[in-house]
């Protein structure tokens, strides 16, 4: 419940005016994003499943007919939001710096942008239908999740934690075709176990750096590290109704992104970064206002062949 005391630690003097807004730039992942606007609540497409089979022939030869296949995807909206009250005493009279609302919509917007990046690795509708798909998600329905301990790529996770190692990294990036991923997508925890693996004498690799979108990037081979710490150290795979049993489990992305390269995209009714803000007016029985923002959408990876992972990496070893 909000208090007085809160508000006016935004109304004393020694406050700058202004709203300093921190919700993109804080993310590394974000500039990588791309985004696909459609009418409607649901997106349906087309992937392709086999092809024709192409075969020698001689003069004379009967022909036989084959055509290719195709499979089709539904991909259903859903909604991430916050409601947040706001005090209309407090709105008036300690609006004297910087304006109680642009505070209170840029904290909002930016637990919204927090739980999204989350949200799009996490995400399990299977399991909670309110969310939506999640990267880990997608990459399992597709069986691209490479395994750490045996390089295998189940539809179903299984197998023990195993330490990461480059050659089993280089294997899991060339499941990415038609040239290397946007970038590799990891925890602080991964990072650091690479950085370590390059350093070993005979290793061969070496960590370049960049500055992009306004980070500094490290390279690996050329392709860029991005740190999202949603990304779990006791990974449990979720696949509908089960889950793998995992400790200390953590995972490595490659992806390339948008739907020109056919990769891994947000879909969205609405400019996704532009909410859905709305003032539902006072409450009956409180002086306040309230505020809901909502955005609509979700993910989806056009070709299975443009993102992979490195699954079941020991974050303890």
């Amino acid at each position: 419940m909000p208090t007085l005391s809160e508000y006016q630690k935004l109304a004393n003097d020694d406050v700058t005016a202004g709203v300093f807004d921190n919700i993109i730039t804080a993310s590394e992942l974000a500039p990588f994003l791309q985004f696909t606007s459609f009418s409607g609540n649901s997106l349906v497409y087309n992937r392709e499943s086999t092809l024709g089979a192409a075969a020698t022939h001689q003069v004379g030869d009967i022909w036989s007919d084959t055509e290719p296949t195709y499979t089709k995807k539904t991909v259903s909206l859903t909604t991430v939001g916050i409601q947040h009250p706001l005090d209309r005493f407090a709105m008036q009279t300690a609006d004297n710096v910087q304006s109680q609302e642009a505070v209170l919509l840029s904290k909002m917007a930016k637990s919204v942008a927090r739980k999204l990046e989350d949200l799009l690795i996490s995400g399990n509708s299977g399991s909670t239908s309110t969310e939506p798909e999640g990267l880990t998600s997608l990459l399992i329905s597709d069986s691209r999740m490479l395994m750490m301990d045996d390089g295998s790529q189940p539809s179903t996770i299984a197998g023990a934690e195993t330490e990461l190692t480059l050659d089993r990294l280089d294997a899991m990036i060339d499941l990415v075709e038609n040239g290397k991923p946007d970038f590799l997508m990891m925890n602080k925890t991964m990072r650091r176990k690479l950085t370590s693996l390059a350093r070993a004498t005979g290793s061969g690799v070496l960590l370049n750096s960049a500055e992009m979108f306004g980070h500094q990037y490290v390279l690996y081979n050329g392709i860029p590290v991005v740190i999202n710490d949603y990304i779990s150290n006791s990974e449990q795979y979720e696949q509908g109704d089960s889950q793998w049993p995992s400790s200390s489990a953590t995972t490595i992305y490659a992806c390339k992104t948008g739907q020109e390269k056919q990769g891994w995209t947000v879909i969205h009714n609405g400019a996704v970064l532009d909410p859905d803000i709305q003032r539902l007016g006072t409450k009956f029985d409180k002086n306040e206002d309230v505020y809901r923002m909502a955005v609509y959408l979700n993910a989806v990876i056009y070709s299975a062949k443009s993102c992979a992972a490195l699954a079941g990496i020991d974050s303890a070893a």
